[in-house]
């Protein structure tokens, strides 16, 4: 149990940093803004998705970036033996962007 817990706890330092860094870069000079959002936040189609492919998993970190018709939405899932991170570009799919199978301590 300690062994998932502090795992939660490094994927959601390393989400907040990255998203620290992320709402000062810039892209045509426009600064990138990076929050965090609830899953009910999220298109229906993209909810969908998560719940039908990936209803073993529970999210660990959930974020969007960009701002009026261009949003990008990043998830971090996990279960008891992997990660998963996915990235959606254009609200319609998720691309997966990073697997991991968590180590056994």
């Amino acid at each position: 149990m300690k062994k998932i817990v502090l795992g939660a706890a490094l994927v959601l330092l390393i989400g907040a940093a990255h998203a620290s860094e992320s709402r000062f870069a810039s892209e045509k000079g426009q600064p990138h803004i990076m929050r965090n959002i609830l899953s009910n936040q999220l298109p229906v189609t993209l909810l969908g998705d998560i719940k039908k492919d990936y209803k073993d998993y529970w999210i660990t970190a959930l974020s969007e970036e960009g701002q009026g018709r261009r949003q990008d939405y990043f998830i971090t899932l996990e279960n008891a033996d992997q990660i998963v991170q996915l990235r959606s570009s254009n609200s319609k799919k998720w691309v997966i962007m990073n697997t991991s199978v968590k180590a056994i301590l």
